[in-house]
């Protein structure tokens, strides 16, 4: 009894590239005729008091290979600069079903991923669910990443900003306008 698992051709190989080094292994595959895929992410970068928005992977580390472009000659992918290795499960690579990309590739403009849109807007009055402040009222001041924002609140008989988890929150007000 045979117990591969069925393959399909739009399923895509798992690469791990060495450390920011994702550009570089892009090239080198697209140069040998594979058909690469890489998300990728406006990630707000802050240094020396300075702030940008840059280009970054999705998935830092990992570049994708269509299956398909590689069935028969996978294994040179091994020695092309910028691959750390090809992840796999036993002596094969491991796939990553090609719905998964295709789901990424649908909310692409312009080449960026862009993430849905937060149910808060600034201005917003919000009531804290959980947490250490639970049952308090604040308005959102500034949205940060992994879904945190910044809330101005009434505590203690003062103003104070504090980072709050969205999934904590709840809206008691539209936004201002």
């Amino acid at each position: 009894m045979d117990t591969t698992p069925a393959v399909d051709r739009q399923d895509w190989i798992v690469i791990n590239t060495h450390p920011h080094r994702e550009a570089l292994a892009l090239a080198n595959l697209t140069r040998q005729q594979f058909k690469v895929y890489c998300p990728m992410i406006w990630k707000r970068i802050r240094h020396a008091r300075k702030t940008h928005d840059a280009k970054r992977p999705l998935f830092p580390g990992y570049v994708f290979v269509t299956y398909a472009s590689a069935v028969k000659r996978w294994r040179p992918i091994w020695s092309t600069y910028g691959i750390r290795a090809v992840v796999q499960s036993g002596d094969s690579p491991s796939l990553l079903n090609g719905r998964f990309i295709e789901a990424l590739q649908a909310r692409e403009t312009d080449g960026i991923i862009h993430k849905p849109e937060t149910p808060f807007k600034l201005g917003q009055q919000i009531s804290v669910e959980s947490g250490p402040f639970a049952g308090l009222v604040g308005t959102i001041l500034e949205t940060r990443e992994n879904e945190r924002h910044v809330v101005l609140m009434d505590w203690l008989k003062s103003s104070v900003k504090v980072q709050i988890q969205q999934t904590t929150m709840r809206a008691i007000s539209p936004p201002a306008e």
